[in-house]
């Protein structure tokens, strides 16, 4: 199935539900997006859905059900980039190597792990100048290196 996604388009992604904005195309396949909390990265298109604004709220689902979460309760018309958790924002850092680079397949660890920490170090930095509260990093399961030097990191700064 194909879409004909342009500049500005809202969309999500498939794999956690994140929302998004459209802000570049590369090539026809690829695109630069910035996610709801405000972070840019890249996508390949069988990746992302778009998304109807006008149907992805609270009421276009009807009246005859319970809502259990507490941040729909709270904001049911909430738009695409409001934090449902305060004004300061929560931030999701992904150092998984699929979602940073494609070029990933013919690199050794070291060159991964490398580029892992280079992108946690500048997404950390960021979070912090904008005085974000609240920071999740997503190291991944393995050996357990990536997150021995992301402890070391935090414990840095």
């Amino acid at each position: 199935m194909t879409f004909n996604l342009k500049i500005g388009d809202s969309i999500i992604l498939k794999k956690d539900r994140t929302k998004a904005v459209i802000i570049s195309a590369i090539g026809d396949r690829k695109f630069k997006i910035i996610d709801n909390h405000g972070f840019e990265y890249l996508v390949y298109s069988s990746e992302i859905l778009p998304l109807n604004l006008e149907t992805d709220n609270y009421k276009a689902y009807g009246t005859f059900f319970d809502v259990k979460d507490e941040d729909v309760r709270k904001d049911k018309e909430s738009p695409l980039f409001t934090n449902k958790t305060d004004s300061r924002g929560k931030i999701r850092i992904d150092l998984h190597i699929e979602q940073l680079t494609s070029y990933y397949v013919h690199m050794q660890n070291y060159e991964i792990v490398q580029i892992q920490m280079e992108y946690c170090k500048k997404e950390l930095d960021l979070a912090m100048l904008k005085a974000k509260h609240s920071l999740e990093i997503v190291h991944g399961i393995g050996e357990g290196f990536l997150k021995e030097e992301v402890h070391k990191l935090l414990d840095s700064k």
